[in-house]
């Protein structure tokens, strides 16, 4: 009945529209009469399509009684339940009280590089293999969520001395190249695999209110901080392979804690949570190498030695950080072709006594970017580790002081601010964001970590290598993107805005208008990104650091007195200078352009190409070569991805 109705009222539409064309042409032409007829139209046929989609729902819902009542031989039905087979198995009562679904995805990823800098230059491997399950039972829900692909990382600017020096030095003891191992450090590389969402949490209708679309909720465990889009955006709906370089090292990601949610009338939502150390933060996985293990608290560096001889020992984080993180999102355009999003998400990070060997994303800023295409593992970006992480320590000590006298603290606290945008105009889409992170650094324990390097290198006299404490008290990180994208088929993303994610509004599964297994051709889309994180903090920048290295190395003719910058003593000291006028992490902009086909929900296939525009390398980063803003190398990324 309701669909002959819906039929019927277009029909008179169309009948009145032509009606009033023939009475008065001239009238019935404008435009804003026939815009308005396109939008009653757009009305009557959305409204149409909800009522076949309710027809359905009620269909289901009987066949399930029917079938639940013949099992049981028509005694003791149980109550009726809904079954989706459509994405992984969704089983929910017809109260809604119930609901259980198991889910999962494969993510393949390959590719290669047209001018390899460092990492691979080709690979091919299985991103995630991921299972998982969710569900709820009356107001309590809960999500666990287990990967089954080894993840490595490595912490290549991590501020600990190997046995090798920074400078490779010719028989005249004059520095003539970097030491490609110098503070290489491969040991705990690996971080906790296998548990990413694992909370539970409480809806209950006694927190509902007139100002809220659903009742406040809560949740406890391991869950992404609310900040920006596109950390917490899922790899199953990313129209590019990976996530801007300012994702991955200024916001923060998956952490243990508790955090509130609220999803407003008005098109607005909040949430807000206090967070502490995760199980991907590289602290968890113990030392490997043979000689290198842990006792309670400490590691030991077999490589540091105090002038007593014996083993130098570090603490690697007394009390755990804790974050307190917030994001607010207000949509004030949102229908099926039209969508304006704006957010603000903010973050304070006290780190306590940790390090960057339990808080590498804070105090290794950088260290884990991989230049946006991350199976290439290609590292150019990296600080040392801003806490001071562990340094030498002062001679003349007893072995008794042994002890982080020197090392850690070095940073106070972090605050950090980000804004998210996007907008959709039916097939055209486009996403920015931008976030800043400012350290507040322990001026006098930056003092202290320098004078026990120096005092324990010898003052970067002849013979020893340089100590590295760089400057600057407060330190200023940042970082943006552009995304924007065409959907060739029609296809339109203010379909897919979903506010009802408990992580705040973000995008969902792609609204296909011709789906393959329908005999279409799916949803087909081109993507671009321009994307810039920069890690310096200090009076030079790009060339002009390998400048002042260069001029402080340049020895004519073997004879560092030819040169006048330095006179005839040796460089040590001038290079020092440079390395420790600041914190000098890099930077660097990415242009990337990718392809997007999604043949039918749940099955995608996407390939891009990233071309590194700019590239200023970091200073005391520990590859097998240095590199200058005169590298552009090109990476191609492929991804396969099923999920359900």
């Amino acid at each position: 009945m309701k669909r002959h109705i819906a039929r019927a009222l277009i029909v008179l539409v169309a009948l009145t529209s032509s009606s009033q064309s023939f009475v008065t042409p001239a009238r019935a032409d404008t435009a804003s009469e026939i815009a308005a007829l396109k939008a009653q139209l757009r009305r009557l046929e959305t409204k149409f399509a909800q009522q076949k989609k309710e027809e359905r729902e009620k269909e289901k819902q009987a066949r399930n009684v029917n079938n639940a009542a013949i099992a049981s031989g028509g005694k003791d039905t149980p109550p009726p339940v809904f079954v989706d087979l459509r994405k992984g198995l969704f089983i929910e009562s017809a109260d809604h009280e119930y609901a259980f679904k198991i889910g999962g995805r494969i993510i393949a990823d390959g590719g290669g590089i047209s001018q390899p800098l460092n990492g691979f230059n080709g690979n091919a491997s299985f991103r995630q293999v991921r299972l998982e399950t969710e569900g709820k039972v009356h107001a309590w829900f809960y999500k666990i969520q287990y990967d089954f692909a080894t993840t490595t990382t490595g912490q290549f600017n991590a501020n600990v001395i190997t046995a090798g020096q920074q400078f490779i030095y010719n028989a005249a003891g004059d520095a003539i190249g970097l030491n490609p191992y110098y503070r290489y450090y491969t040991d705990r590389n690996f971080i906790f695999t296998g548990m990413r969402d694992v909370f539970f949490g409480v809806q209950d209708k006694r927190l509902s209110s007139e100002y809220l679309e659903q009742p406040v909720f809560f949740r406890i465990g391991n869950m992404f901080e609310p900040f920006g889009l596109e950390s917490q955006a899922s790899s199953k709906y990313r129209d590019t392979i990976e996530r801007p370089m300012v994702s991955d090292a200024l916001q923060p990601a998956r952490h243990l804690g508790v955090s509130i949610g609220l999803i407003g009338t008005a098109e607005w939502g909040a949430n807000l949570g206090i967070y502490t150390i995760s199980p991907e933060d590289m602290i968890n996985q113990p030392p490997s190498s043979a000689g290198q293990y842990a006792q309670v608290g400490v590691l030991k560096y077999p490589n540091i030695t105090n002038p007593n001889g014996s083993n130098w020992w570090q603490s690697y984080g007394g009390a755990p950080y804790f974050d307190l993180t917030g994001r607010l999102t207000y949509s004030p355009v949102h229908d099926e072709h039209l969508l304006l999003h704006g957010g603000v998400s903010g973050n304070y990070h006290q780190v306590n006594s940790s390090t960057g060997w339990n808080d590498d994303r804070n105090m290794i800023v950088g260290n884990r970017i991989r230049s946006e295409a991350n199976v290439l593992n290609q590292a150019l970006l990296g600080t040392t580790d801003l806490s001071c992480g562990p340094v030498a320590q002062l001679q003349g000590l007893p072995s008794a002081f042994n002890t982080s006298t020197a090392g850690g603290n070095c940073v106070k606290n972090i605050q950090k601010i980000g804004f998210d945008f996007a907008a959709s105009y039916y097939n055209w889409f486009i996403q920015a964001e931008y976030t800043g992170a400012w350290y507040n650094r322990n001026s006098f324990q930056v003092a202290q970590a320098a004078l026990a390097q120096q005092t324990a290198l010898g003052g970067g006299g002849a013979g020893n290598g340089l100590y590295l404490a760089p400057a600057n008290n407060n330190l200023f990180f940042s970082g943006y993107y552009i995304t924007g994208e065409w959907w060739i088929t029609g296809e339109e993303k203010a379909q897919s805005y979903d506010r009802t994610d408990k992580n705040g509004a973000n995008f969902a599964q792609l609204r296909i208008k011709d789906k393959f297994s329908d005999g279409g051709w799916g949803a087909w889309g081109l993507v671009g990104r321009l994307s810039a994180l920069n890690l310096n903090n200090g009076p030079y920048s790009g060339g002009g650091l390998y400048n002042m290295l260069t001029l402080a190395s340049f020895c004519p003719n073997g004879n560092c007195a030819n040169n006048p910058f330095i006179g005839a003593g040796r460089n040590t000291g001038a290079l020092t200078a440079i390395a420790n006028s600041g914190v000098y992490g890099g930077a660097q902009t990415n242009a990337t352009l990718g392809v997007n086909w999604y043949p039918d929900n749940g099955v995608a296939f996407q390939a891009n190409a990233t071309r590194v525009m700019n590239i200023s390398a970091p200073l005391n980063w520990n590859n097998l070569t240095s590199y200058s803003s005169g590298s552009h190398p090109t990476l191609f990324e492929f991804r396969t991805k099923i999920y359900f």
